[in-house]
């Protein structure tokens, strides 16, 4: 039996509710997935030099979310890591003790394992998809640029399994493109890398060894017109929509709502940034949209089934936006006084 944890105080309700602004206009509110909000007390906005940061509200008792601490019944978890992130990024976070997701789950008694990869990885990935039919026509599977992702997260969940063995299925944290990565995982495509293998879904088969997935700021859609997993992302949607293999395994979708896009704003300013990378993963300019920083809050929501939370405050990376090696002053999912927020889910499975 699991042990009773206080839930967080939040507020609940049905994401069709046109009354929510933290809702409306994302995909939450067609979704009929049930939303939760976190930090519930109206936030604010800097008015000295980030007029579009969302500041984390001010934290109080009412605020308090109870500690999420495992119990032996707790499945061991693999961490996916996001695009153009390492391993070490998860486990270290530049060196950000606070930051570490790694560290983070550990303190609370989680076995953790991080899938294998590094920076160079990805980029070469590109480099292969490259010289595929595929990429050029926007009309990529897992195979031509990700089959080595998927081959990595296998091999980690075996070895989470191994170091387990009482265990026979794992929980997967994703963060960012990790996320819909975890999907295709979780549809069997990892079978296509198989040489000779086409895209045929008569090979492929759910993977069993999976109980939930939690996506962190995870871009379940993409411009069409921008898209640069060069159709990838839509293949998964086309072929395992929503929550598509619940309950069998578990949905959650995490956002954080932090920087609000400002397409006007100065160059090097992070509502400039930020429009420009909404824009990019949905389309439009960006201006005024609400994310994480780097994902619009409508493209983490859209998974239609899933269970979704919005965590006020929470940007995308343990990262400076824009960077892969500056540790950022912001919290993010990872972040020891955040996880708390979105854990608890696996305490329900």
């Amino acid at each position: 039996m699991r042990a009773f944890i206080a839930p967080p105080r939040t507020s609940s309700h049905a994401g069709s509710s046109p009354d929510c602004a933290q809702c409306r206009g994302t995909s939450a509110a067609a979704s009929g997935g049930r939303c939760v909000i976190q930090n519930r007390r109206p936030t604010r906005r800097s008015t000295v030099a980030r007029a579009d940061v969302i500041e984390r509200p001010p934290t109080s008792s009412d605020d308090f979310v109870g500690r999420v601490v495992a119990t032996s019944s707790s499945n061991p978890i693999v961490v996916l890591p996001g695009f153009g992130n390492d391993s070490a990024d998860y486990s270290t976070a530049l060196g950000a003790d606070k930051a570490s997701i790694v560290k983070a789950l550990k303190s609370r008694g989680f076995d953790v394992h991080v899938t294998r990869v590094e920076r160079k990885d990805w980029f070469i990935g590109i480099f292969r998809g490259l010289l595929t039919r595929g990429f050029w026509m926007n009309a990529c599977t897992t195979k031509q640029v990700y089959g080595w992702y998927l081959a990595r997260v296998d091999e980690a969940v075996t070895e989470a399994l191994r170091a387990n063995p009482d265990k026979t299925q794992v929980d997967l944290v994703a963060h960012s493109a990790g996320g819909w990565l975890a999907r295709a995982f979780i549809g069997g495509a990892l079978a296509l890398n198989e040489p000779g293998v086409e895209c045929d879904g008569d090979c492929m088969a759910r993977e069993s060894r999976v109980a939930s997935l939690t996506c962190l700021g995870t871009p379940h859609t993409q411009d069409a017109r921008s898209d640069p997993t060069r159709g990838a992302c839509q293949w998964v949607n086309d072929t395992w929509p929503g929550a598509y293999f619940d309950p069998d395994v578990k949905y959650t979708c995490v956002t954080g709502r932090s920087v609000v896009g400002n397409a006007s704003a100065d160059k090097g300013t992070i509502g400039k940034y930020s429009a420009g990378s909404y824009a990019v993963v949905a389309g439009g300019t960006g201006d005024g949209v609400e994310g994480d920083a780097v994902v619009p809050n409508s493209s983490a929501l859209a998974l239609d089934g899933a269970e979704k939370i919005i965590i006020d405050g929470c940007w995308h990376s343990m990262s400076t936006v824009g960077t892969f090696d500056q540790a950022s002053r912001y919290p993010w999912y990872g972040a020891d006084d955040v996880v708390d927020q979105w854990l608890g889910v696996l305490r329900r499975n």
